[in-house]
């Protein structure tokens, strides 16, 4: 008897290992095999994106210390991530950093370094360091006053939309007693002397406006639609069809989208 109970219990151990069941009444039936186990990786935070080493996510963290964006506004920690971004050629960390040289802001102010930094992202053809660096140029600081350049870099800058590097266009033009010929060479410009810089810099801080890389890290971290687009209207941010077009991709919220639509340049 016992010989019998042992070589039942065996038996039963290999039909439950064989993925088997046995019913009350003793019939053997084959269980359903179980569900697939579906591991789905969590999305990276923004902070973990940018210790990664993410540039744009680098340039994103830095934006909301320097603006308090989700936390406590902090010059130094924007600068940090600024620069980590804007060494590995990123434009708009390139022309923030720029922004915090000439403001002081987290750093102490160093003209010379933000004309470095300006001219990084001005060459990549950002339209907001353009204008900075022709600011720079305008007004002799970080780099010797040269009216030529200022109108050479104003005008790249307005050619992409930036109606800030228009006006301070028509300054250049105006301090040189007329506007010039199309073929004219801005070279032949007489030296005249301002009295004071084109304008300031934006500071890097709230005012700036939002990027659609900002968008597109922000929405990816979990920011909310409506959240989002107070910034967008709060800093008059201007949009290209290329950064909707890149947005909708992104899969962006639509009501961002619309938004951005609804302030294009």
């Amino acid at each position: 008897m016992r010989r019998t109970i042992e070589l039942t219990m065996a038996a039963l151990g290999l039909v439950l290992t064989a993925g088997c069941v046995v019913e009350p009444y003793g019939r053997v039936v084959v269980a359903p095999p179980p569900p697939p186990v579906v591991v789905v990786p969590l999305p990276l935070s923004l902070q973990q994106k940018a210790e990664r080493g993410d540039a744009v996510a680098q340039f994103t963290l830095g934006s909301c210390y320097a603006n308090g964006r989700g936390v406590p506004r902090n010059y130094s920690q924007a600068v940090r991530w600024y620069y980590l971004s804007a060494r590995q050629g990123y434009p708009p960390a390139q022309n923030r950093l720029g922004l915090c040289y000439y403001k002081g802001l987290g750093t102490p102010q160093n003209y010379a370094a933000a004309v470095v930094w300006y001219r990084k992202a001005a060459e990549q053809g950002n339209a907001a360091a353009q204008d900075n660096l022709g600011i720079c140029y305008f007004s002799g600081r970080g780099v010797a006053q040269n009216f030529a350049e200022a109108e050479k870099w104003y005008r790249l800058s307005a050619a992409q939309g930036n109606q800030a590097a228009a006006n301070h266009l028509r300054q250049v033009q105006g301090l040189a007693g007329a506007a010039p010929a199309p073929n004219r060479p801005t070279a032949q410009y007489p030296p005249t002397t301002p009295t004071a810089p084109a304008a300031e810099p934006e500071e890097a801080a709230s005012g700036n406006q939002v990027t659609v890389d900002e968008i597109k890290e922000l929405s990816s971290a979990g920011v909310k639609a409506d959240t989002l687009t107070a910034q967008i209207k709060s800093t008059n941010s201007k949009f290209t069809s290329q950064d909707i077009a890149a947005a909708e991709q992104a899969k962006v919220d639509p009501a961002v989208i619309e938004c951005m639509k609804a302030n294009t340049r």
